[in-house]
């Protein structure tokens, strides 16, 4: 489990250093766009690698929207990280402050929707996540 989180971690610093450095004078959709240009190239890469046959549409054959949803989802994060940092936010406070309100937010949906327990090591992680929300938000 360690690299597949080092390699988000990693990666999750690129990615708020590369869009703190977005120019402000540019569109933010337009930087979006080739960036997802880009990253289709990239994962179209990957998949002509792998040995085995390559269905590209079969992740619709069951009618599901999730790709349409997460694509949805991912072009809202970027585009929100993108605003905040151009109206002047610091990367650190931008992504800390994203990051523990996310995890206020899916904590009540594992809790509601998923059915997950709540147990107090989950209540005092989320207590203290919306301290230090305050104390960075000042």
């Amino acid at each position: 489990m360690i690299y597949p989180v080092l390699l988000t971690v990693l990666s999750s610093a690129g990615y708020h250093f590369m869009l703190k450095q977005t120019s402000m004078k540019g569109s933010p959709v337009l930087v979006l766009f080739w960036s997802y240009m880009l990253a289709a190239l990239v994962c179209l890469s990957v998949l002509l690698f792998k040995d085995e046959e390559i269905k590209v549409f079969s992740v619709f054959k069951d009618k599901s929207w999730i790709p349409m949803l997460l694509a949805l989802t991912l072009v809202g994060i970027e585009f929100g990280y993108i605003l905040s940092y151009k109206s002047g936010g610091k990367v650190g406070q931008v992504s800390m402050i994203t990051q523990m309100v996310s995890l206020v937010v899916m904590f009540a949906i594992g809790y509601i929707v998923m059915k997950e327990p709540i147990t107090f090591k989950k209540g005092f992680g989320i207590a203290s996540a919306l301290f230090s929300f305050h104390l960075l938000s000042r």
